[in-house]
């Protein structure tokens, strides 16, 4: 393969699975062929906006498939993609567009975009076209090796936004390596069929592409993005889907960690290290009865990976895989080979790339993944290239059998626990312009994650957590403070000669136990307290709005749990995102509180669409229920033509009138919708089913066998009028559908007929 367009003949075409995305209801699945036709659509629409090779394109959005067709598009058409995470603010989004002049922006439905931002075509993701039909005779662009693929810039919040410049050639070089390793593992793998990857990296992140974009595809795989990343969230995905690896970041494999030990009390204590592999599966069953059997474990990466959580995976019977890269190359350096994993390393370098440790510790790269340069900044690119090596800016070592360990930074950037990196400089400059700051730096100080440390030295009198605070309302989130020390001296340290700051002494006396305070926080309540620890210094009250404290997506995940926790009922993270306020969020918890736990979740009979069942089901049908049923009914059906044209699935919502309503409809529709039809049924109808304790056994054993019968002739399922179940039942109906079920709703709740009667089975 000479340029990603090889690979995409190679490897994008037929019916074989691509893509998957769970939208929190529905799983929606996308072959290569699919994926094919919508990326050539796209390709087609940038021709027609006037946009030729070399022109540059915007990708602002979080993960989705119509993600990867609009990278694919771009790519056909010769266009140099820029990528921006979902959670970029508007500040930085203007930087990099004012940096970078693109002519186009696509935009997913999770970001808003400003209205001033000087771009001519501007697209919508959810308008990318998968069906084949929009014609597009669009020639593909002449491509090289050395052909600009996507350019990646880092966040540039307070200070000039630097693009990575990333080539053909230097994917490639990425891809080709573990082609060959997979090509010997072909024969042991398929086992494992289908092997789906779980992508909870972001597709801005060029980890996250290279996991979930390229290497999939060479075990002919599939890649599956979700919309929640709350740990039970993606424990359910993980069985649901048959997940094989899951892509993710050391902050997220802690948080389900937790989740874990809160669920298992097996789990809860450190994992035994002496115990063989079948003796692990066996007394931690618990752990894989939750993610399903079929999964094998987690690929991390992003951010350093604690050797302690990494152990207690290990530890539980799940493979942890560890590689190493930066965005500049594009980005693996090394890897751990999954059947060839040397613990406590990030792996061996990875084939046609050649690694050197420097006289000073530091990591030096050289081969054809890394990086041309930075977009427009030759001063740069100089700096970070010497005698053809790129400076890595980590500190590691090559043991005996050639496998890298990485120890530490070199480099003054702070890799925070989500992968995303942050400049010390732009930091400084915010605080240094606060009022009584004399001096001030930040470095990374490692507290179950990294982040921002400030030392400040301050004129007297100066209140050092309301310098904090003033700075963390100018800076990003991720950027923000969470903890400072103020230097025992007048000034910070610095070289004689050219007066710069020595980091590396400051950050060896904050690690060594200067004292960190915390930013001093107003609460008033348990939940103010509580999100004070995500509040980075901002101060809490009533009335603070969430976005002023700039919560990240995981640390809404964490607060969600914490919640959980501390009231022992239900939330979930949809419910504390749609809060505006503190006082809203408090009133959520204390409802929370007051409902008590949550019921847990009820079966559904997925047994009723199996094949033994619907076989049963058509044959019963026409043969003796409809014809009973029709002796009770007189009826006239209009308008059953509507229906010759139309593809399902799609959801028929009748009103109520009486026990044969079902069975009227049925007999109305022609033979090809009955056969796929599923039907709402009220979960109240079958209390003595679902709630056993409440009734009598001659109750409960007459309502389950009624509940079996309507699942079993009618392919019925429960749908809750009140309290809680709705999400999962919708999340049911969901996976009907991307069956291609259609249902069968009534959404009255109730018989039209006014007269005191029991509920319905039918009705919901």
């Amino acid at each position: 393969m000479k340029h990603l367009l090889d690979f995409y003949d190679r490897y994008v075409r037929g019916r074989r699975e691509a893509l998957l995305y769970d939208d929190g209801f529905r799983c929606w699945h996308y072959t290569c062929g699919q994926l094919r036709a919508a990326s050539e659509s796209f390709a087609g629409r940038l021709a027609a906006a006037g946009l030729q090779a070399g022109d540059r394109v915007v990708i602002w959005s979080g993960n989705r498939p119509e993600w990867v067709a609009a990278f694919w598009g771009c790519l056909l058409r010769g266009v140099v993609v820029i990528p921006i995470d979902a959670s970029a603010s508007e500040n930085v989004v203007r930087r990099i567009v004012t940096a970078a002049g693109p002519r186009g922006i696509v935009l997913g439905d999770d970001v808003r975009a400003p209205s001033d931002l000087p771009i001519a075509a501007v697209w919508r993701l959810r308008e990318i076209d998968w069906t084949g039909t929009t014609p597009s005779v669009v020639s593909r662009a002449a491509v090289g090796p050395d052909t600009i693929a996507e350019i990646v810039f880092t966040s540039g919040t307070t200070g000039d936004p630097k693009g990575v410049v990333i080539t053909h050639r230097n994917l490639l070089a990425n891809i080709t390596p573990v082609e060959r390793v997979a090509a010997r593992y072909s024969r042991f793998i398929w086992v494992l069929r289908p092997i789906r990857f779980l992508a909870l990296l972001p597709l801005s992140h060029m980890f996250g592409q290279a996991l979930t974009l390229f290497l999939p595809r060479l075990v002919d795989g599939s890649t599956m993005f979700i919309k929640s990343h709350h740990p039970g969230e993606i424990a359910r995905q993980i069985r649901r889907r048959h997940i094989t690896l899951a892509v993710i970041i050391p902050r997220t494999l802690e948080m389900m960690r937790r989740r874990l030990q809160q669920r298992s009390p097996a789990c809860a204590a450190p994992p035994a290290a002496s115990l063989s592999l079948a003796k692990r599966l066996w007394r931690y069953r618990e752990a894989h009865r939750l993610f399903g059997w079929k999964f094998c474990g987690f690929v991390v990466g992003g951010a350093h990976l604690d050797r302690e959580l990494e152990e207690y995976w290990r530890r539980l019977g799940f493979a942890v895989i560890q590689g190493y890269g930066l965005t500049e190359t594009a980005p693996i350096v090394a890897w751990n080979e999954p059947f060839r994993m040397q613990q406590g390393t990030v792996g061996r370098p990875l084939e046609g790339v050649e690694v050197r440790i420097a006289a000073d510790g530091e990591v030096l790269v050289r081969g054809p993944s890394v990086t041309t340069g930075y977009f427009d900044a030759p001063a740069e690119t100089r700096a970070a290239f010497e005698g053809g090596w790129f400076h890595t800016g980590d500190i590691g070592s090559l043991d005996d059998s050639g496998h890298l360990v990485i120890r530490g930074r070199k480099k003054d950037e702070i890799v925070t626990a989500e992968g995303v990196h942050v400049f010390p400089e732009d930091v400084e400059r915010i605080l240094e312009g606060v009022a009584g700051v004399r001096e001030a730096t930040v470095v990374g100080r490692n507290n179950g994650g990294e982040h921002v440390h400030a030392v400040l030295v301050l004129q007297p009198g100066t209140d050092p957590a309301g310098v904090i605070r003033q700075a963390n309302v100018r800076l990003e989130s991720h950027q923000r403070i969470r903890d400072f020390s103020v230097w025992p001296q007048q000034l910070l340290p610095r070289t004689e000669v050219l007066g710069k700051l020595k980091r590396q002494e400051i950050a060896r006396w904050v690690s060594e136990g200067a004292p960190p305070v915390a930013v001093a926080t107003p609460v008033a309540g348990d939940v103010e307290q509580l999100l004070s620890r995500y509040s980075h210094g901002h101060s809490v009250s009533t009335l603070t709005t969430l976005d002023e404290l700039g919560l990240r997506s995981l640390d809404r995940i964490e607060l969600t749990m914490a919640f959980e926790e501390q009231t022992g009922g239900g939330l979930n993270e949809s419910a504390v995102a749609a809060c505006r306020t503190v006082g809203e969020l408090r009133q959520l918890v204390a409802d929370a509180a007051q409902a008590g736990p949550a019921e847990e979740s009820f079966e559904f009979p997925r047994w009723a669409t199996t094949l033994f069942a619907r076989a049963v089901r058509n044959v019963s049908q026409p043969l003796w229920i409809l014809p009973l049923a029709e002796l009770f009914l007189r009826l006239r059906v209009d308008g059953v033509d509507h229906l010759d044209e139309l593809q399902g699935p799609v959801i028929f919502a009748a009103n109520h009138q009486s026990h044969f309503d079902t069975p009227a409809i049925l007999l109305s529709v022609p033979p090809r919708w009955r056969r796929r039809l599923a039907v709402a049924m009220a979960r109240e109808f079958f209390d003595a089913h679902f709630f056993p304790a409440r009734h009598r056994f001659a109750e409960r054993l007459g309502n389950s066998a009624l509940y079996f019968l309507a699942a079993l002739f009618f392919n019925a399922f429960p749908l809750p009028r009140s309290g809680p179940g709705a999400r999962d039942t919708l999340r049911y109906a969901g996976d009907l559908a991307s069956n291609r079920w259609s249902i069968l709703v009534f959404p009255e709740g109730h018989r039209t007929a006014a007269r005191s009667a029991p509920s319905s089975p039918a009705s919901a």
